[in-house]
């Protein structure tokens, strides 16, 4: 069904505000700016939530769960802070709520099913199939090497690159130190760097990887890895 004129020219309207002005709109009560910001974050968050929790099924619960809380508490938002990294905030947390629920590996889905379904967030049905057998492939890759790290270099990685956050908003939606969340990606993209499957599978596909932001840091600091000695992941603490 075509929009009318009208309706149209509202929806570009919407499109052309910020974040914060979105949600001032959401406060006073518009519930079409509350769709219209639910559009612009949803598929970065859909795939850190599939990421994260390895089920379709529980990123979807998450998700839905992070947009009601958002909406049932937008009166109590500080516009101190960015609206992007509350929304994150809160996945996040509905994310690890429901993690502690995965008592056991067999409620989880397979990481090869789990790749699936990040592959269909992010449309790689768009892709020709040699391209998606490999981008389906790369990404199964990546969500068994990302189950290995310490969650919160996991988290921050995945803010980095899936979610295309700066540094200073990873900090925020974390809550901790910038400088904290700077060490927390650069470990993580080390320890991805130890596991050479990465960088194997990368010789391997022949793929080009000057597009790909995973590759373009893993790849150097795997080479450097093998120069000097991988960074042990035990010799490596939080900072506070």
């Amino acid at each position: 069904m075509k929009l009318k004129p009208a309706h149209r020219r509202r929806d570009e309207s919407l499109a052309s505000l910020s974040d914060a002005e979105l949600f001032l709109a959401v406060q006073a009560g518009d519930a079409e700016a509350f769709r219209v910001l639910l559009g612009r974050h949803q598929p970065a968050m859909q795939r850190v939530a599939i990421s994260r929790l390895h089920r379709a099924d529980w990123a979807e619960e998450a998700l839905q769960e992070t947009w009601l809380a958002a909406f049932r508490s937008a009166h109590t938002f500080n516009p101190r802070y960015a609206v992007r990294t509350w929304l994150w905030t809160i996945l996040l947390n509905q994310c690890r709520r429901l993690g502690e629920r995965q008592s056991t590996r067999s409620a989880r889905l397979p990481v090869e099913e789990a790749g699936e379904a990040i592959c269909d967030a992010v449309a790689c049905s768009d892709l020709t199939p040699p391209a998606h057998a490999i981008a389906h492939e790369r990404r199964r890759l990546l969500d068994r090497h990302l189950s290995r790290l310490p969650p919160a270099e996991s988290d921050a990685l995945r803010l980095r690159f899936f979610g295309g956050m700066t540094f200073a908003e990873i900090a925020e939606t974390t809550d901790c130190a910038l400088l904290t969340a700077k060490n927390r990606v650069r470990r993580g993209l080390m320890r991805l760097a130890e596991m050479q499957q990465i960088r194997s599978l990368a010789a391997a596909d022949g793929v080009d990887q000057r597009n790909d932001s995973f590759y373009q840091h893993v790849s150097p600091l795997a080479a450097a890895s093998a120069s000097r000695g991988a960074v042990s992941p035990a010799s490596s603490g939080e900072e506070s």
